[in-house]
């Protein structure tokens, strides 16, 4: 039995991929509902404008399954837009090269380039952008049951409403877990539950340096359904990043993130600085928007590593135990192709159609 712990967006699909390679018994557990937890919170961004070369691989990968699954996972080919003033321009310009000679599409366009493709965008203070045709976003939770859903057709059993206690081992192999309902055997077990990763890990010889911490994002009303074209942008000037969502916009910026000794009681207000923050960075870059109103506001947690890549291993300490967590605000877009690389990991030892080596968790000791 191979037990993957966590129903957010890397726990569905790595229980999926492992279903499609071939494993035959492989049970999902999630204490609530599938995506229930953080997954839900995300933004759904997919771009490859991204500084590692290794981790623009996983998204591109990535991004031609959220493709091919279109509707089914609420994906838009929206087109992706990242402006930049003269401060970032050298670091800006440096990805989009970087995705160029890697065969990547990245265009670059002036100003007149951003105002013919954003007419409502303030561009007096931007010096360029890089412009990806091919990326936009997905619906996180329409994609995770997607990934569930496929997962169980492929024999996979999915469990709701069962909370994992602890990882059971003896000398040094997995044997299963003990959960609210029982013991249930397992040779081996992907905990993959985000920020409640480190309240599970088994071993205290191996140390995760995974810290929860908390983010903000609002909803916003769309005055007059603008911006009509629909683009997922990023501004490196304001911090501002958005896409539309419906009826409202989603409207983020760069924001301090609170630490999270505690995830089960993380404060999930929005704070009236991050609004009033968010507000004035958007009608700054989109002034036919300022009289945008909030609708809601979303508060998650994300699960920091000390270089913001993840740690995706295993076996880790023990034989049969695996982690794929500490994603640090960027696990949805690269979910397809993580969860592919851990069922390979867990079944033959090393993942072969993507590169995971860059993730393991020994590069912190070096």
């Amino acid at each position: 039995m191979i037990a993957v712990i966590g129903g957010g967006v890397m726990g569905a699909s790595i229980a999926y991929h492992l279903a499609l390679k071939g494993a035959r018994q492989v049970v999902l557990l999630e204490r609530g509902t599938m995506c229930c937890g953080e997954t839900a919170r995300s933004g759904g961004f997919i771009q490859t404008h991204w500084s590692s070369l290794a981790e623009t691989r996983l998204i591109d990968f990535s991004r031609s399954l959220f493709q091919q699954w279109g509707e089914r996972c609420g994906w838009v080919n929206s087109g992706y837009l990242h402006v930049t003033g003269p401060e970032k321009l050298e670091s800006v310009r440096t990805v989009h090269e970087m995705l160029l000679s890697d065969g990547k599409e990245s265009q670059w366009l002036d100003q007149r380039g951003i105002k013919k493709l954003q007419p409502l965008m303030r561009v007096d203070d931007l010096v360029g952008a890089a412009y990806e045709p091919q990326s936009g976003w997905a619906d996180p939770v329409a994609t995770t049951l997607l990934l569930a859903t496929l997962a169980s057709e492929r024999g996979v059993e999915l469990r709701e409403g069962v909370t994992v206690l602890q990882i059971v081992h003896r000398s040094g192999k997995v044997i299963g877990l003990e959960t609210d309902q029982g013991f249930l055997e397992a040779e081996k077990v992907v905990l993959a539950v985000g920020p409640w990763t480190p309240g599970l890990h088994p071993d205290p010889r191996v140390q995760l340096p995974i810290l929860a911490r908390r983010g903000q994002v609002c909803y916003m009303t769309r005055p007059g359904g603008l911006p009509r074209r629909e683009l997922a942008c990023y501004d490196e000037i304001t911090g501002l990043y958005s896409h539309p969502d419906g009826e409202t916009n989603l409207v983020g910026i760069d924001w301090e993130f609170d630490p999270v000794y505690h995830p089960d009681r993380c404060d999930r207000q929005l704070d009236v600085d991050y609004l009033a923050a968010a507000l004035q960075a958007l009608t700054h870059r989109f002034p036919s928007l300022r009289s945008s109103q909030l609708v809601r506001g979303v508060v998650g947690l994300y699960d920091f590593t000390p270089d913001g890549h993840p740690v995706v291993d295993g076996p880790l300490g023990i034989e049969g135990y695996y982690v794929a967590a500490g994603f640090s605000g960027a696990g949805f877009k690269s979910a397809p192709a993580l969860g592919l690389g851990v069922a390979e990991l867990v079944l033959e030892g090393r993942a072969r159609s993507v590169d995971l080596d860059f993730l393991r968790l020994a590069r912190f000791s070096r």
